[in-house]
């Protein structure tokens, strides 16, 4: 991440809260945002992740998130003060009043005939939920070379040295050395290069047992069963209730947001995929094909997560500092 890159960050309590921690190689890594505490994680608080799940296993990767709302308020107070000391004017993000796991939300599955006949989807709500860009800091007034010297501040010379680890499992991750948000990281986590490899590893954890469980025999079976129950009731050509919720995703889109045209059809569509679910019992077979996929991926890097659980702890201490220093 250099500071030609800095404009999205800079524009925006999403996108600066959700600034990506490094460059990814190799590894096929999926989550670059981890540990943002953004309003957008504030609207993903109000749902329990993994609700259905095991506990044990919830608890777990849970765990792998905790204090995570007040580590990323401390980051963003640490990233304001250095702004001020170098001359520049650095507007906080708001932080999540609750720890969120960015990449555990709601199973897009198991819906409920009822929830299905009341809400659907709630699509509408989800095609237009990305916040558009908010200036905070003011950067769009400065000058060119005023941004520059901005975003030079924030995360660095583009020619600043880089600091990289390897990845557990494959790839490597990188982030600059330099900049308030660098200077921030390392006076919570300690060691940039430990912060950047085992938060990669933390956040896209999910994502790969996620990922590794889409590709089991067992789960191409339930795939298969649910799919054929949708054809039989007109929605062909979908391969699970995922694909669904992103078909009620499109027509709201390409019908207008909360169109009555788009609502009708994001209901009928919802009823049936939660009449195929009942019908097929998707949902109790596919959790405990996520669960066997999640408990081997907390198996694998047991090691590293407790290493990243670890880092977390001592970083919430240095926090809880930071944040009684204001």
């Amino acid at each position: 991440m250099t500071s030609r890159s800095f404009h999205k960050i800079a524009f925006g309590g999403i996108a600066l809260a959700a600034v990506a921690i490094a460059t990814v190689s190799g590894g096929n890594y999926l989550l670059s945002t981890a540990n943002a505490g953004d309003t957008s994680q504030s609207r993903a608080a109000v749902v329990t992740p993994l609700a259905n799940h095991d506990p044990e296993v919830r608890e777990a990767l849970l765990a792998l998130f905790s204090g995570s709302a007040t580590r990323y308020a401390a980051q963003e107070e640490l990233v304001q003060r250095c702004m001020k000391k170098r001359g520049f004017t650095y507007v906080q993000n708001p932080s999540s009043a609750t720890d969120v796991a960015p990449t555990l939300g709601e199973d897009p599955y198991g819906l409920t005939v009822e929830q299905a006949q009341r809400t659907g989807y709630k699509s509408a709500e989800n095609a237009g939920d990305s916040p558009g860009e908010v200036d905070r800091s003011g950067i769009s007034k400065l000058s060119e070379e005023e941004q520059k010297r901005w975003g030079e501040a924030f995360f660095g010379r583009d020619d600043a040295p880089e600091i990289k680890a390897d990845l557990p499992g494959g790839g490597r991750v990188g982030t600059t050395s330099e900049g308030c948000l660098a200077e921030a990281r390392e006076k919570l986590y300690g060691s940039l290069s430990d912060y950047v490899k085992l938060t990669h590893l933390a956040g896209n954890l999910p994502i790969r047992a996620r990922r590794e469980a889409s590709s089991d025999a067992d789960m191409a079976r339930i795939d298969s069963a649910w799919s054929s129950c949708m054809a039989s009731k007109g929605h062909s050509g979908l391969k699970n209730p995922d694909a669904a919720r992103g078909r009620s995703l499109e027509s709201h889109r390409r019908l207008g947001i909360g169109s009555d045209e788009a609502h009708a059809q994001e209901i009928s569509l919802a009823v049936a995929d939660a009449e195929c679910e009942k019908t097929t019992d998707y949902a109790a077979q596919r959790i405990r094909i996520e669960d066997r996929y999640y408990e081997k991926m907390l198996q694998k890097f047991a090691k590293e997560l407790a290493d990243a659980r670890k880092m977390n702890a001592s970083a919430l201490l240095h926090a809880k500092e930071a944040l009684g220093a204001r």
